[in-house]
Parts: C-alpha cells; sequence; structure tokens
C-alpha cells in the first residue's frame, strides 16, 4: 500500500521485498510504477538492504517499518478513530466493559503503532493480543526472551515460512518490542492451515474475503474465552467478560486478485 500511494502521489518508488512475499503483490507494484527489488532471503534482509541504499543517496527517504517513531505514530492514530467510532455506535469501553483487540503481527510495526494509540485511547481496559504464525512467531520470541532484536526465529531451527506472507518475519523490531511489552495483554500463535480455514468460514458466514494474514487475529475471542488462569491474571471476572466487546484487526484482502483467492478458499477444510 505504501509503494502504490508513492507512486501514485508521483514519487520514484522502490520497493524491497523477500523472494517468497506473493507474486500478485510484485505484479501489482511495478503495474503501478514502483522498482520491485526482490531478495532470496526474508523480510529481514530486504529491509537491511533497503537502508543501506537509501543512505546512500541524499534524495531518498527510507520507510522504516522496524525503527521508525514517525510511522508508529502514524499507526497509533488508529486508537482515536477506533474511539469514535465506538461512541458514534454506542459501544462502552470501561473497567466493566473490556475492549479486546487482536492483531496480527509480522515484523511489528503496524499492530505495535495501533495498540499504543488503543491504549492511549482506552487505557487499561483494551487489552492488545498479538497474533502470529507458528513459523513466524518473531515478537512473541523477542518478548519473551527478553533479547528482542537480537534474536531471531532462525536462531531456534524455526524456518519462517508461512502462507500469511505479511507475516512472515524472522527478527521482530526490537524499538516496537521494548515500547510494548509491557502494554501487551498476550500472544497467541496459529498454523497455516487454521488461517485458511477460518478465512473459507469467513467468506461462507459473512462473505468477507480476507487474504491469510488478515484471518491471524480471528483466532482471538476464542483463545481468549477459554484461557481462564489468564483471565484471571488479567483481572477479569465472568460479569466483565460477558460484557466485553471483542475487535479483529483484519489488515487486507481487498487487492487479491480473484484467482488468487480462488486459490487460498480452496485450501480451507470448513
Amino acid at each position: 500500500s505504501i509503494g502504490i500511494m508513492s507512486a501514485r502521489l508521483g514519487f520514484r518508488v522502490t520497493v524491497h521485498m523477500s523472494a517468497d512475499a506473493r507474486e500478485w503483490k510484485k505484479r501489482k507494484l511495478r503495474e503501478h510504477g514502483a522498482i520491485v527489488v526482490e531478495y532470496a532471503e526474508d523480510y529481514g534482509v530486504a529491509v537491511e538492504q533497503g537502508r543501506k541504499e537509501a543512505e546512500r543517496d541524499p534524495n531518498c527517504f527510507f520507510i522504516d517499518d522496524e525503527n521508525s517513531r514517525t510511522l508508529f505514530l502514524g499507526y497509533a492514530v488508529a486508537g482515536e478513530r477506533v474511539k469514535k467510532q465506538f461512541d458514534e455506535m454506542g459501544i462502552k469501553v470501561d473497567a466493566d466493559h473490556p475492549l479486546f483487540v487482536y492483531l496480527p503481527c509480522g515484523v511489528g510495526g503496524g499492530p505495535g503503532g495501533v495498540a499504543f494509540g488503543l491504549k492511549l485511547a482506552f487505557g487499561d481496559n483494551v487489552h492488545c493480543l498479538f497474533a502470529e504464525p507458528t513459523h513466524s512467531p518473531c515478537m512473541l520470541l523477542g518478548v519473551h526472551t527478553g533479547l528482542h532484536d537480537a534474536i531471531a526465529v532462525q536462531d531456534l531451527g524455526i524456518d519462517n515460512l508461512t502462507a500469511a506472507d505479511g507475516l512472515a518475519v524472522g527478527r521482530a523490531s526490537g524499538f516496537v518490542g521494548r515500547a510494548m511489552e509491557r502494554l501487551l495483554a498476550g500472544f497467541y500463535t496459529l498454523s497455516d492451515q487454521e488461517m485458511y480455514d477460518l478465512l473459507g468460514l469467513l467468506a461462507r458466514e459473512e462473505q468477507s474475503r480476507l487474504e491469510p494474514s488478515a484471518l491471524a487475529g480471528m483466532a482471538g475471542p476464542w483463545r481468549v474465552a477459554a484461557d481462564l488462569e489468564w483471565q484471571t491474571g488479567q483481572g477479569l471476572d465472568a460479569a466483565k467478560m460477558a460484557s466485553a466487546t471483542h475487535l479483529v484487526w483484519a489488515t487486507g484482502g481487498g487487492m487479491v486478485p480473484a484467482e488468487e483467492m480462488e486459490k487460498y478458499l480452496a485450501c480451507a477444510r470448513l
């Protein structure tokens, strides 16, 4: 989306991507005039090389999803927007009506910024959880070990291969991990097959089609509902849980070509 918007605004845009990113995304970027540079390695290498190239050109501005405080605060605007929408819809969020938000997480910039904005808007009454693929749990690993960007999933023998290509990140943003570790309520992981199954279920029941990455948050409500120990640790009793609002942060799918979406749906078992 950043590549397409920048090209439409008239900037000369280069997008650095890992080779395992979806081919249709690369094609769409090129169709909009963006230059796409591919790397055989994962997202982290693409970002590192993009940063190095940008540093060599004084007229180049590098949009850094790992370390940009400006971009992080830009994402945080979502908190006030959600609050305004909830006020308009009459949805109450307070100590007796908690809000749970489930955010798909890749390197962490987007979900971290959104979660930060939500905490500013709702304080302790919002519980933000990050959702990651089982093969790419970089933020969970970084926060749990306290090593943040000093550890990658590959260091534990995890391959970082997932159908949720937007979340296929082996090393999390250290900036986001350190900024958000005490503000997050929890993490959970889910398999590619579960994301495909949820995609099929959503398409059938709600006639809404999302890309696999966007389904990562959809498993959150029943993960939370089933974990009574976690609820107790968060100071949540049965009455509060019964009055809670659950918000799934769906990250995209509107630009997925029809033939590609049919391939996703063919993988669903539900």
